[in-house]
């Protein structure tokens, strides 16, 4: 079944993908701007406390309402370079480059996996053993009152 509005019924020559590419479901579901900053914060503090299993969790759901914005695919590809999957954290900030190309932060992310990457590779071709995964960050220290 496919979501069209007023808009997209009005233009026969737009494909179902070009309209889901240009619309997010947190528009289709009218998903408040205050919402999703309390999913934001969430995801970022189970990142920090290393709970990186639920943070992807969240991650994905804050692409899938909004997959324009860079911030969540950075952060999920921040969260699976720390499970040690690097391939999938570059495809992370790949697709997240495809909506804001010019994002530095993104920019840098896939300088420094694509880096880790070559690495990896050329460990593996010359025998020696790859280098360890990133550690978990530390969880900040409380603010002094």
């Amino acid at each position: 079944m496919a979501i069209t509005t007023g808009t997209a019924r009005s233009q026969s020559s737009t494909s179902g993908a070009d309209f889901v590419d240009r619309t997010s479901l947190k528009q289709i579901l009218d998903i408040s701007d205050a919402a999703m900053d309390q999913a934001m914060a969430i995801a970022y503090q189970l990142y920090l406390t290393g709970r990186f299993a639920q943070a992807e969790v969240v991650c994905k759901g804050l692409i899938a309402c909004d997959h324009r914005y860079w911030w969540s695919h950075s952060l999920h590809a921040s969260i699976l370079r720390r499970l040690d999957r690097p391939d999938d954290a570059l495809t992370a900030v790949e697709e997240g480059l495809k909506h804001e190309p010019g994002q530095p932060k993104l920019i840098s992310m896939r300088a420094e996996l694509q880096s880790i990457l070559a690495r990896v590779a050329y460990a593996t071709q010359s025998g020696e053993s790859p280098p360890p995964p990133a550690k978990a960050p530390r969880t900040p220290a409380p603010a002094a009152p």
